[in-house]
């Protein structure tokens, strides 16, 4: 072949490399940690009781860059304990892929996206209280305590958001909740790999229930504002109750302190297997964080929850849920020791949720490093 011809072939090869290269930037971030829970219990709650030591390391893969009509990202979470952590329609997958989503950005103040466990809709006002490592419901996830709905975590969604400066407005749809973090862009959800209803041995229940989500989050000086909507509609039985979720939250701060309180109130319950659920659970959260120094931060989280179950007849206990954390920042490594006490904790196992006595005590201690 001509000396040239080689040349001209080897350029034409290089150019969209280096472009790509130019245009585009893959990052790798993520995080490991892992914690010792021990406590005591009452009643008959007598999982509390039971030590454990565990891990959870995550690996963020995400790539941004430029096309001819905006913007764009693409990312993966891979997460080692995806399957136990706040994801409650995944177990019996098996997928160690968490959040994944597709963003396109004709603007800097409109995107579009794709996303499985994403933070969009409503969700990205679900905790709009200052905290110092994790939200109250995460701390131990044995405090009972419900949190907004929404139909992005743990489901495929689409939707549409505003981001101008200081604000963020986002919609999101999930038009088959129904979908596994399994399911192919090349198959149905005829596909018993495919969908939620299958592997709970619901067969046959393919689209049994969809939704839609809008959140909004908002600075105006020293105030955060926060406020989530969620509606699901359930089509697996005429009994099958929908979803009805709000959540507003407002956070106040002054350095080095700051202070938030936050209602959320449930109708109804995201799980497609439930039929007879008629429950409402409304949350009262009341936070505070104190930055001490550079490296020390404490913080307070007092929650209060009120069941009505059993076709709105049967009021539940109380749910009080008083937490405290200290964290000592060493750069990319924290560590804290946190507390948490929890009366008549919720039995969201119980149709009724009447039962009293249900106390955790739990204390907590965690070393996580960033990188």
């Amino acid at each position: 072949m001509n000396k040239k011809i080689k040349q001209g072939l080897a350029v034409a090869v290089a150019i969209p490399m280096l472009t790509t290269s130019a245009l585009s930037q893959l990052r790798l971030s993520g995080y490991g940690e892992a914690a010792l829970i021990t406590g005591s219990t009452e009643g008959a709650n007598n999982a509390s009781s039971t030590k454990n030591l565990g891990q959870e390391f995550v690996i963020l893969a995400e790539n941004t860059g430029k096309t001819a009509f905006g913007d764009y990202r693409v990312f993966l979470n891979i997460d080692s304990d995806e399957v136990r952590n706040g994801v409650d329609r995944v177990p019996g997958f098996g997928n160690p892929f968490g959040a994944r989503g597709i963003e396109l950005m004709p603007s800097k103040e409109t995107m579009l996206y794709y996303t499985y466990e994403g933070v969009y809709g409503g969700e990205i006002a679900r905790t709009t209280v200052p905290v110092v490592t994790e939200r109250p419901v995460d701390l131990t996830g044995l405090s009972g305590l419900a949190e907004f709905i929404d139909v992005t975590g743990g489901s495929h969604a689409i939707g549409l958001e505003f981001r101008p400066t200081g604000h963020r407005l986002s919609l999101a749809y999930s038009p088959n909740l129904e979908l596994g973090p399994n399911a192919s862009s090349d198959r149905t959800p005829a596909d018993a790999a495919q969908n939620l209803a299958n592997a709970s041995g619901a067969g046959g229940l393919h689209n049994t229930a969809s939704g839609y989500s809008f959140g909004y989050r908002g600075s105006f000086g020293p105030i955060t504002v926060g406020a989530g909507y969620t509606s699901i509609d359930h089509k697996q039985l005429a009994t099958s109750q929908d979803v009805d979720s709000k959540t507003l939250g407002l956070i106040y701060t002054q350095a080095p302190f700051a202070i938030g309180v936050q209602r959320t109130k449930n109708e109804g319950t995201k799980s497609h297997t439930v039929t007879t659920s008629n429950k409402e659970r409304t949350v009262d959260t009341v936070t505070g964080t104190f930055a001490a120094s550079k490296q020390v931060t404490v913080g307070l989280m007092y929650s209060k929850m009120e069941t009505m179950s059993a076709n709105q007849t049967n009021s539940g206990p109380e749910t009080k849920v008083l937490q405290g954390v200290v964290a000592y920042n060493l750069g990319p490594v924290v560590l804290s020791l946190a507390h948490e006490k929890a009366e008549n904790r919720a039995d969201t196992t119980a149709a009724t949720n009447t039962t009293s006595g249900l106390d955790n005590s739990l204390t907590k201690v965690k070393v996580k490093a960033n990188f």
